[in-house]
């Protein structure tokens, strides 16, 4: 019977921590560095970007998508054209509504397949606060990082490399493309200070979950 016990303990709390949680802000406030710090602490982390460009190599599901719904002028022999794809879509609302219908689904089911998975997975998902609605009934926990407007500008900068670079009108103008700061969320981290406490207060929020 002790065995047993012990067993259905072991068992709850593998299912206690298995949860799905959401880290968001807008482009250029630390989510990556967030992130990445989260992973050296060893937890699982998966982060959007990075599969959106897995799904855009060579004859992978995102790459065939765009392929069919925008042309061959927005794919090459190796993958999506982002940087051409982004200019187009993001000056034309229609394009990127319909880059929208194809992403979106691609992402959400993916997370939905992250979501069976027995373990706690922190997941960085810029458009989750422009995609709330869409996306929340996946999460267990959200984290909402923001940063002063001079961190958000100073990180595009060095993303995007020359302002005349930038793919879009509103980043060129230094307009962050994620728009909604206004969401619903469980931890809020203020990147405004120093490396080492931003670090601690996002370890705080790993010791909660």
């Amino acid at each position: 019977m002790v065995e047993g016990h012990i067993i259905v303990h072991l068992v709850k709390n593998l299912w206690e921590n298995k949860m799905l949680v959401c880290i968001t802000g807008k482009s250029g406030v630390g989510k990556t560095t967030a992130t990445q710090y989260i992973k050296e602490l060893g937890f699982n982390t998966w982060i959007a970007d990075e599969y959106i460009h897995e799904i855009y190599q060579y004859g992978n599901i995102g790459y065939l998508a765009i392929k069919k719904v925008f042309g061959d002028q927005y794919v090459n022999n190796k993958e999506v054209d982002r940087k051409k794809l982004g200019f187009f879509v993001f000056n034309d609302v229609k394009s990127l509504n319909k880059l929208n219908k194809i992403m979106l689904p691609l992402i959400r089911n993916k997370l939905l397949e992250l979501k069976q998975k027995n373990t706690t997975i922190f997941c960085e998902l810029a458009i989750y606060i422009n995609h709330e609605n869409y996306f929340k009934n996946i999460f267990d926990k959200v984290v909402l990082i923001s940063a002063p407007k001079t961190l958000e500008k100073n990180n595009l900068k060095n993303k995007f490399g020359s302002l005349r670079k930038f793919p879009t009108k509103r980043v060129g103008s230094l307009k962050n493309p994620i728009k909604n700061n206004k969401i619903k969320y469980d931890f809020y981290v203020d990147n405004s200070k120093n490396i080492n406490i931003f670090h601690n207060n996002i370890k705080k929020i790993t010791h909660k979950i």
